[in-house]
């Protein structure tokens, strides 16, 4: 009896050991460090998919072909999505496991560069860009620039962290995380030039600020109703930021690397609202493709409308009510005579 006893008992131990080094070669030799969920994965699809198609058809059919950058991007994410399935069944490919997560943690520097293009296009269609710390055409410039190279940072540190070598398996750990803090911090500062330049409206350019609405447009037609949809799409770029920036940290057998739910509330959700917000607020609803039209001088806004008080030099009318011209509007001397030699019918 004793005898049998002791075999169960070996028997037990040694089951519980198996069980013991099956679950360790899983979280050893899993790249991913867990199996996707199927269930979790056709959920993050059916999200980003309609997006991803409804943006493409919104470039083809209102404009706005700089937001290809987003669509674009979009639609890799769904790629790197849809390599969970196959990754499900096969979670010890390398290679699929590098392509994979290239896919997903890439394609937001996409999203980010198409939001860098809004601030800046913005503040030339309201002609208000004096408001800028930085230029409008060089803030663009410089944010496109800046999300360009922690791209290829992350890429080269993505690429390292796939050799089988521990030392440049940790440099690659170690780039990529560089790259990810240098877009935090790069976003960050995109985000604060955004609030600044939205108070500095509010507070110096009433007129401005108030123009839709007292042209009697929608809110959803308000510009501001979009400012305030690129401030949203910041708030789910900078928390996928940080999220990314902590997950690395932590390095692989960290509690937010080896647990899928993270990946979908503080990834993939933050960056469905990021882009997702944009379908209600086109962007050109608010931003003419072509921005050569004549605005006000972002130097100095009100110069347009205080020397020329709205009067068109090339098309005289029959009478200045014709033509709209505020009579409190102050004109200077040389437009003064200006408008006088185009209408004989004018009278001092």
């Amino acid at each position: 009896m004793r005898s049998r006893s002791l075999l169960l008992a070996s028997a037990l131990i040694a089951t519980c050991q198996a069980a013991t080094d099956d679950t360790t070669t899983t979280t050893q030799y899993n790249p991913l460090r867990y199996i996707p969920s199927i269930a979790l994965t056709s959920v993050g699809l059916a999200f980003y998919l309609p997006v991803t198609v409804a943006m493409f058809f919104l470039i083809f059919t209102k404009g706005a072909k700089y937001m290809l950058y987003m669509a674009v991007g979009a639609l890799c994410y769904c790629a790197g999505l849809a390599l969970r399935y196959p990754f499900h069944s096969h979670p010890y490919g390398l290679g699929l496991f590098i392509i994979m997560n290239m896919f997903t943690i890439l394609s937001p520097c996409a999203f980010i560069a198409a939001i860098y293009m809004l601030l800046g296009r913005l503040a030339r269609e309201l002609g208000m860009g004096k408001y800028l710390l930085v230029k409008p055409n060089k803030l663009t410039k410089y944010f496109v620039i800046s999300d360009c190279t922690t791209f290829f940072i992350q890429a080269s540190g993505g690429g390292l962290l796939s050799s089988h070598t521990t030392t440049m398996e940790n440099l690659g750990r170690h780039l990529f995380l560089i790259g990810l803090v240098l877009q935090l911090v790069s976003f960050g500062i995109f985000t604060l030039l955004c609030l600044i330049w939205m108070y500095k409206v509010h507070k110096h350019a009433q007129s401005i600020w108030l123009r839709d609405e007292l042209a009697g447009k929608s809110w959803r037609q308000d510009w501001r109703a979009f400012a305030s949809a690129i401030l949203v799409s910041c708030a789910g770029i900078l928390v996928r930021s940080v999220f990314r920036v902590v997950e690395n940290s932590q390095g692989f057998s960290g509690h937010l690397t080896t647990t899928e739910s993270y990946f979908y509330i503080l990834d993939s959700l933050p960056l469905f609202i990021a882009i997702a917000v944009y379908i209600p607020f086109w962007p050109a609803t608010y931003i003419s493709d072509s921005q050569s039209h004549i605005t006000p001088d972002e130097e100095n806004p009100s110069s347009h409308e205080l020397t020329t008080g709205g009067y068109d030099h090339s098309k005289p009318s029959e009478n200045r009510k014709e033509r709209g011209i505020p009579t409190t509007v102050p004109v200077l001397r040389s437009d003064y005579a200006a408008v006088r030699n185009a209408d004989p019918q004018y009278s001092h």
